[in-house]
């Protein structure tokens, strides 16, 4: 092959070569431009034409069986080099009302320990102030993105509460009295060594030693393990049961027989405070 023919041959393959470029190119172009790509709900939604338009991508996902909600966000694509794809996100817009309540604080205006009843506890009166706020929460694609506060009240009243102190007068816990469950009930009382009582009334039901605070109950009414609160009386845990002391009837742990006078047949109220293993 001569000089003239090698330089020909060569001119020719550099041409179809550069042709084959362009038309690739312009190929590669034509595919982007024709077509969106739309990214939503973590998946990409490919359309064989083009969009911009909001309208128009609601209808095309539509009929692909995807609904868009009134406060989703379509961001169109923006202004666009020669190469890049026609991209859509699509952006998952959720808003919720919800309440917030701020820690309570509750100033004390007076307190009355009572060490008589198996372990030593604190009436306390005071006032609890709470701060409730209503918010809307805007989520974008499940994560939160603000919070508007919409509005908020404060609540101020008089409470009393029940606080269980440890051994060094500390508070263990404590029980806000006006949420306890109340019971109306009818109290008696026994006592150690009433020849009325089972076993003289030396041993509970549970096996436990019989003292002031122990209270039987009908534990179809309150549960056996339960912690209660009797105002006049203190604090006391269902540890009992008795062959009289069904429904409505409450029987008290006191110290003696004079003690146990004073609460023959007086109507009470008898605060639920919670189950528990002790007292």
């Amino acid at each position: 092959m001569n000089t003239k023919t090698h330089k020909w041959v060569r001119h020719f393959v550099f041409i179809a070569g550069a042709v084959v470029i362009l038309f690739s190119a312009f190929e590669s172009y034509r595919y982007l431009w024709s077509r969106t790509f739309i990214i939503i709900d973590g998946k990409e939604i490919l359309l064989h034409r083009r969009l911009a338009t909001a309208e128009s991508i609601t209808s095309a996902l539509l009929e692909k069986g995807i609904t868009l909600g009134g406060k989703d966000l379509i961001i169109p694509p923006a202004t666009r080099g020669f190469w890049k794809k026609n991209i859509v996100r699509v952006i998952r817009v959720e808003e919720k009302i919800s309440t917030e309540e701020d820690t309570p604080e509750f100033k004390v205006l007076w307190k009355k320990k009572n060490l008589r009843n198996l372990r030593p506890v604190e009436l306390q009166k005071g006032i609890l102030r709470r701060t409730i706020k209503k918010v809307k929460q805007v989520y974008r694609d499940g994560i939160e993105y603000e919070k508007q506060p919409l509005n908020q009240r404060k609540i101020t009243k008089t409470i009393y509460r029940l606080a269980l102190l440890d051994s060094e007068g500390r508070e263990e816990k404590t029980y806000d009295l006006y949420r306890c469950k109340k019971l109306k009930m009818i109290a008696t009382a026994y006592y150690p060594g009433d020849p009325l009582a089972w076993r003289d009334g030396t041993v509970t039901f549970l096996g436990q030693k019989m003292q002031r605070g122990i209270v039987a109950v009908d534990p179809r009414i309150i549960p056996l393990r339960t912690r209660v609160y009797v105002p006049g009386y203190g604090y006391g845990f269902a540890g009992d049961t008795g062959s009289a002391i069904k429904n409505m009837r409450i029987d008290l742990g006191v110290n003696n027989a004079h003690e146990e006078k004073e609460w023959m047949h007086r109507r009470v109220t008898v605060y639920i405070l919670e189950k528990s293993p002790t007292w």
